[in-house]
């Protein structure tokens, strides 16, 4: 959704740029190619995904910052590139393909890997360790919450039994056990909505948006736009909410409802079938 994404932050126009959830840079060389007065802070949690992104970014240099941070400290990563406000910002919360495929920290289940899930490896706790620690009712909760799973008890009563016999440190154990008490639907994996839970327990996914978008807000100057791209209903809920109480103090939502990509999108990159994009701006002085 790229287009979508540029056309509410208008870089054509030159200014400071927020680019939350960098990557490998796809949508910062957008912002910077569209004006030569145009700057980003390159934020991500994932610190060998901003080295792709700086070794990509050597044309830009002087024209760009990279902050290794999680997206909740944008008032810290603004303070060390000495940016007062911003133009635009943008927070795509989608996994990139480079951890699903390039990176072995098991938050895909397509491949044997080690069940790590931490987008910076340097930071909290991997979720082999909290598997072996966590009680069931705090299991079960998160997998009903975090991945809106209807067999939570039963998923979370079997992981609790298997890591008596035996640690469970890969995501290949972790597969087998989920798909022991859960009945295969259709294309979608057993395993799919644990996978998700387990991820934003460990990454304390939706704890960090809801800390992140009220500085994003405040960090915006007059005419500034926040475009957040979700990718579940927990993320888009949490977004929704804070742009509704947002319009009531200066702010102006600029999407009465989520942009989705287009057929042709989808086609071209499946994984964005779930994406919903919500925009808002601070209105001009």
């Amino acid at each position: 959704m790229l287009p979508e994404a540029m056309a509410f932050l208008r870089p054509e126009r030159g200014g400071v740029y927020f680019d939350c959830t960098c990557g490998e840079g796809g949508h910062s060389e957008a912002i910077l190619k569209a004006s030569l007065n145009s700057k980003t802070v390159c934020m991500d949690l994932d610190l060998n995904m901003l080295m792709v992104a700086k070794e990509r970014f050597k044309e830009f240099e002087g024209r760009t910052w990279f902050v290794h941070t999680n997206f909740a400290d944008i008032d810290k990563a603004a303070s060390l590139a000495n940016v007062a406000n911003s133009d635009g910002i943008l927070m795509d919360l989608g996994i990139s393909m480079a951890h699903l495929k390039g990176e072995k920290r098991g938050i895909t289940f397509m491949e044997d890997q080690p069940l790590d899930m931490r987008l910076d490896v340097n930071r909290g706790e991997p979720a082999h360790s909290i598997l072996l620690r966590i009680k069931f009712e705090e299991l079960a909760s998160a997998i009903s919450e975090y991945g809106e799973e209807r067999f939570a008890g039963k998923i979370a009563r079997a992981i609790i039994n298997a890591r008596e016999k035996e640690p469970i440190n890969t995501t290949g154990q972790l597969v087998k056990i989920i798909s022991s008490v859960v009945p295969r639907s259709g294309r979608i994996n057993p395993a799919t909505r644990t996978f998700q839970a387990l991820r934003i327990l460990v990454n304390q996914e939706l704890e960090s948006l809801e800390e992140a978008i009220p500085k994003c807000l405040d960090m915006l100057g007059w005419d500034g736009t926040l475009v957040v791209i979700s990718y579940h209903s927990l993320e888009d809920r949490i977004v929704k909410n804070a742009f509704k109480n947002a319009a009531d103090i200066g702010f102006e939502i600029l999407t009465k409802k989520p942009l989705c990509p287009s057929e042709e999108e989808i086609e071209a990159n499946p994984a964005s079938r779930s994406a919903k994009m919500r925009a808002i701006r601070r209105k001009g002085g």
